[in-house]
């Protein structure tokens, strides 16, 4: 198994900490696709018995993210690009519910708050703009500050959106790890991808389209930035 560092777990409630901890594990890429995992192996991992781990192994199963090679013997799922390919269009077409909620239910400390995230994005894009003209390498903290202020504006618009069906829909349908994400992003900024870029102004359409409380037009939006996301990443070979 490969060796990693998960949080201790301390509640009453392990199994479903456990099955929390290792779905996030899975989803952000900690805990690679094809990856041969063991019960006592993960259970030493979050500092806890092999029954919690047991139990959130098999809803694991279920959701098709892990699955057994053997009697004893598992291994993290391979999801085919099919899956997802699918999976992105499902998550696309949520992003869009969001933000349809969004601008149905937005506050003014919460639209605020999307504003600065994107004037910090474009504070960032602004100095990889400067590096790229001046035929320099791009500044990996610049790449990941953009990124990061992006991922957070989209989990802002959900979070606007006010919605624990809706949030535990997207959660179910992530496709896409932050690592797959952030490599894919960091590859189209270097070249100038007319994609990325076109894709980078869509958000200010979007935060417009909340702030003025159009739904219909906030979910067209969102949800055609997305899609288009993830159609790059599902074609990106990782």
């Amino acid at each position: 198994m490969d060796v990693m560092t998960l949080p201790a777990l301390t509640s009453h409630s392990l199994a479903d900490q456990a099955y929390r901890a290792l779905r996030a594990a899975i989803i952000g890429g900690d805990l690679r696709w094809g990856a041969k995992i063991t019960e006592r192996g993960l259970a030493a991992s979050l500092g806890v018995s092999p029954t919690p781990v047991r139990e959130a192994l098999r809803r694991l199963e279920q959701e098709q993210l892990v699955e057994r090679t053997g009697p004893r013997s598992l291994r993290v799922a391979t999801v085919s690009p099919k899956a997802r390919t699918e999976s992105g269009i499902i998550e696309a077409a949520l992003e869009g519910v969001a933000a349809r909620f969004a601008a149905e239910k937005a506050t003014e400390r919460q639209l605020a708050e999307l504003e600065r995230l994107l004037d910090t994005a474009d504070e960032a894009a602004f100095l990889l703009r400067a590096d790229r003209d001046a035929g320099r390498t791009l500044n990996p903290v610049q790449v990941e500050r953009i990124f990061d202020a992006v991922r957070t504006f989209h989990a802002g618009v959900e979070a606007a959106a006010d919605n624990a069906q809706l949030a535990r829909a997207l959660e179910q349908v992530r496709a896409f790890s932050r690592n797959e994400r952030l490599s894919i992003a960091s590859a189209q900024l270097a070249v100038s991808s007319p994609g990325q870029l076109r894709r980078y102004g869509q958000h200010r359409e979007i935060l417009a389209a909340v702030r003025d409380g159009d739904p219909e037009r906030a979910e067209q939006l969102a949800r055609t930035h997305a899609a288009s996301a993830a159609a790059d990443l599902a074609g990106w070979d990782a």
